[in-house]
C-alpha cells in the first residue's frame, strides 16, 4: 500500500495529509501554509518570491522614488520618505515648504523684511533702508541726495519734502 505526494500512510489502508510547514516550517523564508497533500511558501508585505522557499526585499526606492515627494530610503521589507532643510513631512510621501518667515521673520533683523522661498527664506532690507557692514539695515537719508526742492525732513525710512 503507498500514498501519493504529501500524504503517509496511516493504518493499513489510510493515507493522511502530512504537515510539512511543522517541521522547519517547510523550508521557507516566511511564510508556510500547508495545503492538503501539499504546502506553499509566500512572503510578507515589502518581499517578493525568490524561487519555492525564498523571499527577497523589494526595493520599493527604485520604481517611482517609492512615491516619495524628496528623498527614499529602502530598509529590510518597507521603505521611508524624508524631506530635506526646510521642508517638513506631508503625510506618508509628501513634503511641503516650511514658511520661516512665519516664526519670528525668519530670524531676520530689525528693519528687515523675511522673504520665504522653497525651501528656504531670505532676508532684505525694508523700504528706505540700505545694507550696512554689520549684516543690518540702516535708514537712507534721502535729504542728503537733495530731492526736494525745498526743504526735506528726513524720517525713519522714508523722507518729508
Amino acid at each position: 500500500c503507498s500514498c501519493g505526494t504529501g500524504y503517509t500512510i496511516t493504518g493499513f489502508s489510510g493515507c493522511a495529509d502530512i504537515d510539512e510547514c511543522s517541521s522547519d516550517n517547510g523550508g521557507c523564508d516566511q511564510t508556510c501554509t500547508n495545503n492538503v497533500g501539499s504546502y506553499i511558501c509566500s512572503c510578507g508585505t515589502g518581499y517578493t518570491q525568490d524561487g519555492f522557499h525564498g523571499c527577497v526585499d523589494i526595493d520599493e526606492c527604485s520604481t517611482d522614488n517609492g512615491g516619495c515627494d524628496q528623498t527614499c530610503s529602502n530598509n529590510i521589507g518597507s521603505y521611508t520618505c524624508s524631506c530635506g532643510t526646510g521642508y517638513t513631512q506631508d503625510g506618508f510621501h509628501g513634503c511641503v515648504d516650511i514658511n520661516e518667515c512665519d516664526t519670528n521673520n525668519g530670524g531676520c533683523m530689525e528693519n528687515e523684511v523675511c522673504s520665504n522661498t522653497d525651501g528656504s527664506f531670505s532676508c532684505s532690507c525694508d523700504t528706505g533702508y540700505m545694507s550696512d557692514s554689520s549684516d543690518g539695515c540702516t535708514d537712507i537719508d534721502e535729504c542728503a541726495d537733495s530731492i526736494c526742492n525745498q526743504n526735506c525732513t528726513n524720517t525713519v525710512g522714508s523722507f518729508i519734502c
